[in-house]
C-alpha cells in the first residue's frame, strides 16, 4: 500500500515503534534533518492498532493515523518518491515540539514505573507457587517464575501496542520485574540470578512459542495449587 501524507499533524512523533532496526520517532528523524510534511509519499510497512507505519526512505519511518494519509497508486508513488525535500520542522512544528518538550521532556522514551503493579502480581504468583506459602521453593523456582512473569508482561505490551518489540521494552520490563524479586527475596535473588534471568527473559520472548510456554507454566502451577 502506498500513501501520501495529507495531514502531517496526524503523525505520532514520540512513539518507540521499532521497525527494521530503526525507531520511528522524532529522535531518529532529526539525524536526517527530517520531519513529516504534507505531500510526502511513502510505503506502508506495517499496520498497528494505533497507526500506519510509513517508510519514507531507508531509515525513516513515520507512524500516521488513518486520517492523516491518502492511498495513492504505485505509479504515483514512483513518480513522487524522490521529490521530498528534507527541511526538518517548519515553524509551527517547532513551536509545538518545544511546548511538548517543556511538559514531558524525554519521558516518552521510557516505560512508566510499573513496580507496584508487578508486586501485586508476584505476590499472587508466589501464593500459588507455594500453595498458600506452605511449600518451600528454591532459587531455580524463583528464577523460573521471574522469567515467566517478565516475559508474559513483555508479550502483553506487544499485544496491546501491536508493536515490534523495541530493545528498551524488554530491558525496562525485565529490570522492573527483577527489582521486585530482589526486593522480596534479597537473600536468595543475588547477582548471578539477575544475570541469568535477564538472559533467559530476552531469549524467551523471541521464541515463536513463547506464549505457549508461558501458558503451560501457569497451567501447571494452577493445577498443583488447586489439588493441594
Amino acid at each position: 500500500m502506498y500513501i501520501e501524507i495529507v495531514d502531517c499533524g496526524e503523525c505520532f512523533s514520540t512513539t518507540m515503534e521499532f521497525i527494521d532496526g530503526v525507531y520511528a520517532n522524532k529522535t531518529e528523524w532529526a539525524k536526517h534533518n527530517f520531519y513529516p510534511q504534507n505531500g510526502m509519499v511513502g510505503e506502508v510497512r506495517k499496520i498497528t492498532p494505533r497507526a500506519y507505519i510509513i517508510k519514507i526512505k531507508d531509515g525513516i519511518y513515520v507512524p500516521m493515523t488513518k486520517q492523516g494519509i491518502r492511498e495513492i497508486t504505485y505509479n504515483e508513488y514512483l513518480a513522487r518518491k524522490n521529490n521530498s525535500n528534507f527541511s526538518g520542522m517548519n515553524e509551527r512544528q517547532k513551536r509545538i515540539n518545544n511546548g511538548t518538550n517543556s511538559v514531558i521532556g524525554d519521558s516518552w522514551t521510557h516505560l512508566p514505573d510499573l513496580r507496584e503493579h508487578f508486586k501485586q502480581d508476584v505476590i499472587e504468583n508466589m501464593k500459588k507457587l507455594t500453595c498458600d506459602f506452605e511449600i518451600n521453593i528454591f532459587v531455580p523456582d524463583l528464577e523460573q517464575s521471574c522469567v515467566i512473569y517478565a516475559a508474559d508482561m513483555i508479550l502483553e505490551y506487544k499485544k496491546q501496542w501491536g508493536s515490534t518489540l523495541p530493545p528498551y521494552v524488554i530491558g525496562e520490563i525485565s529490570d522492573q520485574v527483577i527489582d521486585v524479586y530482589r526486593g522480596f527475596f534479597s537473600k536468595q535473588f543475588l547477582g548471578e540470578s539477575v544475570s541469568r534471568c535477564k538472559k533467559r527473559i530476552e531469549a524467551l520472548v523471541r521464541e515463536p512459542d513463547a506464549q505457549e510456554q508461558i501458558d503451560n507454566y501457569y497451567q501447571k502451577v494452577n493445577m498443583r495449587y488447586a489439588m493441594h
